[in-house]
C-alpha cells in the first residue's frame, strides 16, 4: 500500500470524479494545514509517505514549511511527479536524489508556446497602434513583420522550447535550437550547443530562453550576449529570471542595441513596485504566468493519471527525470 501527499482540494476532486485507486492511501493537506489520510485527520508520526504530487494546489494551501517537513523525513519516495518543467529549485533537487521515479511535467508546454509566438505577433504587428488608429478613425495601412522567413534562436530545446519551435515553423520560421543533444530534431533547421551560441545570435530575430538555470546559464543575457544581438531582434524569457543580467538588458535596450524584450519571469518575484520594467515602453513584462492557460490544468491531470497508473504496472512514464542529469 503506498501513501501519496498531494491537496486536500486535489484529492476531493479526484475523488469526485471517482478516481480513486485502491491500493493507494491519500494523505491530503489543506488551508487550515490539517493532515488527512482518505480524509480522516492523522498525526505526522503516523505517515508513511512514499509518494507526492507536487503542484501548486498543494503549495498554494500556504503552509510550505509542513510540506517541506513531511518531504524531507521521507527517507525515499517511489514515485513523485511535479507540475513544473524547471527542477533548479534546490527543494526539488533533494526529491529527485531519493526517488525512485521522478516525474517532471510537459502539460505547460502548449500554453508557454503559444504565449511565445502571441507576444511576438503582438510586438511585430503593432496592434497598439493599430488600436490608436482605429480609437482615431485614421485609415491607415500597417505595414507589418512576418513570423514567414524570420530566424528563432531557441536556447534550451526541451519540451517547450521543441513546442515553440513546432508552431513557428508552421508559420514558415527556421530554427535553431540550443541543447546538449545534437540529435537532429524534425521541428529544428539545425541543432548547436551552448558553448557555440554567440556564433548564432547575430542570425536571429528572436532569441527564446526556455533553458534551465544552473551554473552555465545563470545570466548567460550579459552585456557581451546582448552586444551580438540585431537592433531590430526581439529578446524572450520564459525559463527563469536569472537567466539575464536584468541591468545590462535596461542598456541594451536604451542603447537600442535590440528591439523588445518579452519578460514573463524576473530576478526578483514579485516584480517590485518601483522596477523600471514596469513602465518601459520597450518591455512587455507579465507575471511568471506563461504557463496559465485554460487547457494547462487539464493536461497536467491527465499527465498525473497516466504515470501514476503506469508506475503502478511498473511500466515507463513520461518526463522521467534521471539521477544526475540535473
Amino acid at each position: 500500500m503506498h501513501e501519496l501527499l498531494l491537496a486536500e482540494s486535489t484529492y476531493q476532486q479526484i475523488k469526485l470524479e471517482s478516481k480513486l485507486l485502491p491500493d493507494i492511501r491519500y494523505v491530503t493537506i489543506n488551508e487550515g494545514g490539517e493532515i488527512k489520510r482518505d480524509g480522516n485527520n492523522v498525526q505526522e508520526s503516523d505517515l508513511s509517505i512514499d509518494m507526492a504530487r507536487l503542484d501548486l494546489p498543494l503549495f498554494m494551501t500556504g503552509h510550505v514549511e509542513l510540506i517541506t517537513r513531511l518531504i524531507e523525513q521521507t527517507d525515499t519516495f517511489r514515485f513523485v511527479q511535479t507540475s513544473v518543467a524547471g527542477l533548479d529549485n534546490p527543494l526539488f533537487q533533494s526529491i529527485v536524489a531519493k526517488t525512485d521515479v521522478f516525474c517532471s511535467s510537459d502539460a505547460q508546454s502548449p500554453s508557454i508556446a503559444e504565449f511565445v509566438v502571441a507576444s511576438v505577433l503582438n510586438r511585430w504587428h503593432r496592434f497598439d497602434v493599430r488600436r490608436e488608429r482605429q480609437s482615431a478613425h485614421e485609415w491607415r495601412e500597417n505595414f507589418f513583420k512576418q513570423i514567414l522567413g524570420s530566424n528563432w534562436l531557441i536556447v534550451g530545446f526541451g519540451n517547450i522550447g521543441q513546442t515553440v519551435a513546432k508552431q513557428v515553423k508552421a508559420f514558415g520560421a527556421d530554427v535553431t535550437g540550443v541543447k546538449r543533444d545534437l540529435t537532429p530534431h524534425e521541428s529544428a533547421d539545425q541543432l548547436v550547443s551552448l558553448d557555440h551560441v554567440n556564433q548564432h545570435i547575430p542570425e536571429a530575430d528572436v532569441v527564446v530562453l526556455s533553458c534551465p538555470l544552473n551554473d552555465k546559464t545563470r545570466q548567460l543575457v550579459n552585456a557581451d550576449f546582448l552586444s551580438h544581438m540585431k537592433p531590430d531582434a526581439v529578446l524572450v524569457n520564459i525559463g527563469r529570471g536569472h537567466l539575464v543580467d536584468e541591468d545590462a538588458l535596461l542598456a541594451a535596450l536604451d542603447d537600442d542595441k535590440l528591439d523588445y524584450a518579452i519578460l514573463d519571469v524576473f530576478q526578483n518575484e514579485p516584480l517590485p513596485d518601483d522596477s523600471v520594467f514596469w513602465d518601459h515602453e520597450r518591455v512587455q513584462m507579465t507575471p511568471h504566468s506563461s504557463h496559465r492557460g485554460s487547457r494547462t490544468e487539464e493536461r497536467f491531470q491527465a499527465l498525473f493519471e497516466h504515470n501514476l497508473k503506469q508506475f503502478l504496472l511498473g511500466k515507463p512514464v513520461r518526463n522521467q527525470v534521471m539521477h544526475g542529469s540535473l
